[in-house]
């Protein structure tokens, strides 16, 4: 019981304590700050974690990194971007829980893309969203054919469509499982459809290709009804090959990566050798791990040993595969991989000789074992950026790949020490480690770019606390400096940029800049701070706020006078009287009452 008080009630008490601004790491991941320390805004109203930077070079891409924090501790779930140091830059709580959060390229626009809707803890029922550089919501997107949009997967392609994962449950016969001849799973589906269109292009069930024994989830009591069906494929990744119109799918319970074309089988039977169908659309290819690999592992069984992995992305330039190798089922480790850690891999695929090989294997530091969630991005620089899922952690690797001899193109086996160099650059902590295991900070997945430009539609946002003014502006990316400008409160009003005189310009550094009042002159009655950008251009204006109340000014604010003073001071009589009148009235009630009780008595002893 007392072990059970600590969990519920003590523990999240400690993700409301708050570092200091110079946090001591090992502390942080201990737990001593909680499990989600975050930092708060005097101008802002929401809270963004402060990040523990374990490694840094200045080898790291310098993007922003983009995230979806949520869990037991964390209050407001949502969108989020930080720069490469961890300073916030955005933060949206409008939408609740997202998945899949990050910058992609339609129609030669950039867009943050993702998925909102309700999780069901493995799967979710939701709305693509698509916003442009104002954070408007331009596009929102549903499957196709009356199906819920999965949270797993939102994939836009160089052709205009996008990819999405569906899960539909219907019957099946699961007796070569232990379970009934009537039972129920959840299929997993992937469709392609015309954003700007809604139209379906493409659409690929996994029940069609893969049997339901060739998973290696536990069908526990699962399946014996469509309100409790059985998992047995899990899609959590497509991705496509711009050039050959290849589809590459993640499925987590069957350990599998699956190459489909787009083109319809020519046979008709139900092939089990993982080659072959002709139900439905889109002819497998080959698979790469699970049950029935199709390839020839030659790294000692390191490139295709991977289980409950996510998000397998292709990359043609060099026949690889980019997988993020969970390792693990669920939190107690059960099934766990042998390697006794998550891997984010990068394995190269030779179709002509059927092999695979293992090019790196990507570790945490802290050797963290996800169980679930993750995801691994090569970035433009060449480097890999992972993010650990269920552990509130991201990291960003070089790797150097060794020249291969002519016996290694041959295909001969490669030994462990043969694969690539790889050096950890930098290493960062969302929220303690000491947590990590229990999930109750995470991002489903992480990523980092550059490409992304924030315009909000909004105006900076300004404070005064203890005649200092604090300043940000949620989502604004390309201010580098803040100008603090001073008026009387008449000049103020004319609306004349003439009237208004510059007291001081600070570089942006952080979310939050701070500027300083006491050294305006006391002629100074109201303020307002400009957001520059690198050339010194104004990008926007924050309201005019009083210098010593902080309340905001309407822009036709006049000084009062000395006629509004007078009927002002009427006012103020006439309130005064009636207050006044009724404490008179709720005092005498009481009295007139007691009086009377009195004459009453008198009247009787007469």
């Amino acid at each position: 019981m007392k072990l059970q008080f600590l969990f519920t009630s003590v523990l999240p008490l400690l993700t409301r304590a708050a570092p200091s601004r110079q946090s001591n790491p090992l502390w942080y991941d201990q737990g001593l700050y909680g499990a989600y320390p975050w930092r708060e805004y005097a101008s802002f109203d929401l809270a963004s974690p402060r990040v523990n930077v374990l490694t840094e070079s200045t080898q790291c891409d310098p993007g922003y990194v983009f995230l979806e924090p949520r869990g037991r501790s964390v209050s407001t779930p949502g969108p989020m971007i930080l720069d490469a140091e961890g300073n916030l830059v955005y933060m949206e709580k409008k939408w609740g829980e997202v998945m899949d959060f990050r910058p992609q390229t339609y129609m030669g626009e950039t867009y943050l893309t993702f998925w909102s809707g309700t999780d069901d803890g493995t799967h979710g029922r939701g709305t693509y969203y698509m916003l442009n550089s104002s954070y408007d919501v331009v596009h929102t997107l549903t499957p196709a054919n009356g199906l819920e949009g999965d949270l797993h997967e939102f994939e836009l392609t160089s052709a205009g469509t996008a990819l999405l994962t569906i899960y539909e449950v219907i019957p099946a016969d699961l007796t070569s499982v232990g379970g009934p001849a009537d039972g129920w799973i959840y299929d997993g589906l992937f469709q392609e459809i015309d954003v700007a269109t809604g139209a379906l292009l493409f659409q690929w069930r996994a029940s069609s290709h893969y049997a339901v024994d060739e998973s290696f989830a536990p069908l526990k009591s699962h399946g014996r009804s469509p309100d409790d069906a059985w998992d047995f494929f899990h899609i959590n990744s497509v991705d496509k090959d711009p050039a050959t119109g290849r589809y590459y799918v993640s499925a987590r319970y069957t350990h599998t990566v699956t190459c489909i074309s787009p083109l319809p089988s020519s046979n008709d039977n139900n092939n089990t050798d993982g080659t072959d169908d002709g139900n439905s659309t889109g002819t497998v290819v080959w698979r790469l791990g699970g049950a029935r690999s199709s390839f020839t592992d030659l790294s000692n069984g390191t490139a295709s040993d991977f289980s409950w992995q996510h998000h397998v992305r292709w990359h043609p330039a060099d026949n690889t595969l980019t997988i993020f190798d969970n390792g693990a089922y669920d939190n107690n480790d059960r099934l766990a991989t042998p390697h006794g850690h998550s891997r984010a891999l990068v394995v190269r695929i030779d179709e002509e000789n059927m092999t695979a090989r293992l090019v790196a294997a990507l570790v945490s530091p802290a050797g963290i074992l996800a169980h679930s969630q993750g995801s691994v991005q090569r970035l433009a620089n060449g480097n890999f950026f992972v993010g650990w899922g269920h552990s509130a952690a991201y990291t960003e690797f070089k790797v150097t790949e060794q020249q291969q001899s002519d016996d290694d193109e041959e295909g001969k086996e490669l030994k462990q020490g043969d694969e690539a160099d790889v050096e950890v650059l930098c290493d960062t902590h969302f929220g303690a480690a000491a947590f990590f295991g229990w999930g109750w900070v995470k991002s489903y997945r992480a990523f980092k770019s550059a490409d992304w430009k924030g315009y909000p539609r909004t105006s900076p946002a300004v404070r005064v606390k203890r005649n200092r003014l604090h300043v940000s502006w949620n989502g604004a990316t390309e201010v580098r400096a803040w100008r603090l400008m001073g008026a009387t409160a008449a000049a103020a009003a004319k609306e004349d940029e003439k009237e208004w005189v510059v007291l001081e310009t600070v570089e942006k550094s952080g979310f939050e800049g701070l500027l300083h009042l006491a050294q305006a002159g006391r002629e100074v009655e109201v303020v307002r701070v400009q957001a520059l950008d690198g050339a010194g251009s104004v990008l926007g204006v924050s309201a005019v706020v009083d210098r010593s109340s902080g309340m905001t000014v309407d822009g036709a604010y006049e000084p009062m006078q000395d006629r509004d003073t007078v009927a002002l001071q009427l006012l103020l009589a006439v309130l005064a009287c009636m207050s006044l009148g009724l404490i008179v009235w709720a005092c005498w009630m009481p009295m007139k009452g007691v009086i009377g009780e009195r004459k009453s008595y008198r009247r009787v002893r007469l």
